[in-house]
């Protein structure tokens, strides 16, 4: 599965839901630190202005690490790619669709939908790339940094599934937690770190910092569950 980020926090949610899945990041820089034991991480090296330049030549040479771990892949794989990148890597796998399918892969696309204006303008690009060679397609509307245009939204073929993640209020100290520990640490880490916060911040400011995470990795689950149950196949 493929998606397209604006923001982190939707192939974190995906990976909660299937522990069992492996990680392809396409980035500059390592992202899921958290998720370090389950990532393979491909740096993106090519500048964008050579492969433009060359016709896609760059992009083909620097996308045979992840395309080949495609391949060689056993069971459920999430592969975390930014728009610009996406824009080179989904033609390729297009052009390699029959050769993965005698392989028994299948792909689906996840893409992350934002009130920034250029995440919707990139959305609609990338579902109609991913059409061909796509069992799924998924959109999540991310309404963290606010609602997205309802307008946009019913712009998006009916074959594409919609979910929402709501904007929800976290306590300032939560939220701090949820940037250094990712949705893993929540889900691993954050029932026995509960002594830890009551004798850091006080019992009630503990609770509300375990009831905010344990709520946004809930709504984040939720969000990415259609994805989710069509990976898990």
């Amino acid at each position: 599965m493929l998606r397209r980020r604006p923001v982190s926090r939707a192939q974190r949610a995906l990976a909660e839901c299937l522990p069992s899945a492996h990680l392809i990041e396409i980035e500059a820089n390592r992202r899921l630190i958290e998720l370090e034991d389950r990532v393979s991480f491909f740096p993106v090296r090519a500048e964008r202005g050579e492969i433009n330049r060359t016709g896609g030549a760059a992009a083909r040479a620097e996308f045979d690490g992840p395309l080949n771990a495609i391949a060689g892949a056993q069971g459920p794989v999430i592969v975390d790619v930014g728009a610009n990148t996406a824009g080179s890597l989904l033609p390729l796998i297009g052009e390699a669709q029959a050769r993965y399918a005698r392989r028994g892969v299948e792909f689906a696309l996840l893409v992350v939908l934002t009130s920034e204006p250029g995440a919707l303008a990139n959305a609609p690009v990338l579902l109609d790339l991913a059409r061909p060679f796509t069992a799924a397609r998924f959109a999540v509307e991310n309404q963290i940094e606010g609602a997205v245009d309802p307008k946009a939204l019913k712009a998006f073929a009916k074959d594409v599934t919609l979910t929402r993640l709501e904007k929800l209020s976290l306590d300032e100290r939560a939220n701090e937690l949820l940037q250094k520990g990712g949705l893993r640490f929540i889900g691993e880490d954050l029932t026995a770190a509960e002594d830890s916060l009551t004798g850091r911040y006080g019992f009630a400011e503990a609770g509300r910092i375990i009831e905010d995470l344990t709520g946004f990795r809930s709504k984040a689950m939720q969000a990415a569950g259609p994805a989710a149950r069509w990976l898990e196949g």
